[in-house]
C-alpha cells in the first residue's frame, strides 16, 4: 500500500492507538497516576500553544522534581517509537535534542505525529485511568 492510501494511514493510527493504550494502562497501579492523568490531559493544549521543542524542554526541566512529568515524556517517547511514527533514540532527552535540531519539515512531522500520540493518551486516561484534567479520579471523594 502506498503512503497516501487512507487504509494504511488506518494501520499506522491504530499502531498508535495500541501503543498509547499499552503505556496508559501501565500506568494503573502508578502512586502518581492523577498526576500523570492531568498533565496528560493538558499534553496536546501544550504541543499546539508552546510547540513540541518547548513542551518537551518544559517537561525535562519539571522531571527534576516531579517524576509524573519525566513518564509522560517517556511514554509519548514510547508511544512514537512503538508504533512506528518515528524512530527516537535516545529517550525523552534524545526527543528533545531531535526537535531542536530538526529543519521545518521533519519539526512539523513530529509535531504532527506527538499530537496523535497525545491525543490517544489523553483518551486513555479519560477512559482507562479514568482522570479528569484536574487529576481527579473518577470515583474519588471530595474528602
Amino acid at each position: 500500500m502506498s503512503a497516501g492510501n487512507p487504509r494504511s494511514l488506518d494501520l499506522r493510527s491504530h499502531r498508535v492507538a495500541r501503543a498509547a493504550y499499552a503505556r496508559v494502562e501501565a500506568r494503573k497501579a502508578d502512586e502518581q497516576r492523577k498526576k500523570y492523568g492531568a498533565l496528560v490531559h493538558k499534553l496536546p493544549g501544550m504541543i499546539l500553544q508552546n510547540g513540541l521543542a518547548q513542551t518537551t524542554g518544559f517537561l525535562l526541566a519539571k522531571a527534576q522534581k516531579e517524576p509524573h512529568a519525566y513518564a509522560v515524556l517517556e511514554d509519548l517517547v514510547d508511544v512514537l517509537t512503538r508504533s512506528g511514527s518515528s524512530t527516537i533514540q535516545g529517550g525523552a532527552t534524545g526527543l528533545h535534542q531531535r526537535v531542536i535540531a530538526a529543519d521545518l519539515n521533519e519539526t512539523l512531522l513530529l509535531t504532527r505525529r506527538a499530537l496523535e500520540a497525545a491525543g490517544w493518551m489523553k483518551r486513555y486516561v479519560q477512559g482507562v485511568l479514568r482522570i479528569d484534567a484536574t487529576g481527579t479520579a473518577e470515583g474519588d471523594d471530595a474528602a
